[in-house]
């Protein structure tokens, strides 16, 4: 059980890192079953809203977070370590994180990032 739980944090984090998005507990069993498709099309979603993308940044956005969410798929899915996931799933979202910078205005990156950050700070306060 113990182990289980462990599993699930790990793919927590990983989803969390990977899709920026927020209520993460409350969907863990949504994401779990879900497949790439339908995680970037959250994730676009996700931020539509939140930073305000015009149609042309949707469209590349929606482009980049299937190709991340297909890449992610079969590492999230892997019997590897929670450390060895948790490494390969950073290092993409640093490649993702690289290229959104390129669609997104500065003002809009800045607000994507502070926002992922209190996304992880309020995960990290939920463990404790």
């Amino acid at each position: 059980m113990i182990l289980n739980t462990k599993k699930q944090a790990t793919f927590l984090v990983a989803v969390f890192i990977c899709i920026a998005c927020t209520g993460l507990s409350a969907q863990k069993s949504k994401l779990k079953d879900s497949t790439p498709e339908q995680r970037a099309k959250m994730q676009t979603e996700w931020m539509t809203t939140k930073l305000n993308l015009n149609a042309s940044q949707v469209q590349q956005i929606s482009a980049l977070n299937l190709q991340y969410a297909q890449k992610n798929d079969p590492i999230i899915q892997s019997n590897d370590s929670k450390v060895s996931k948790f490494k390969k799933l950073k290092a993409l979202q640093k490649e993702k994180s690289n290229a959104l910078s390129q669609i997104l205005s500065q003002e809009q990156y800045k607000k994507y990032e502070e926002i992922k950050d209190q996304m992880v700070q309020n995960f990290k306060n939920k463990r404790k």
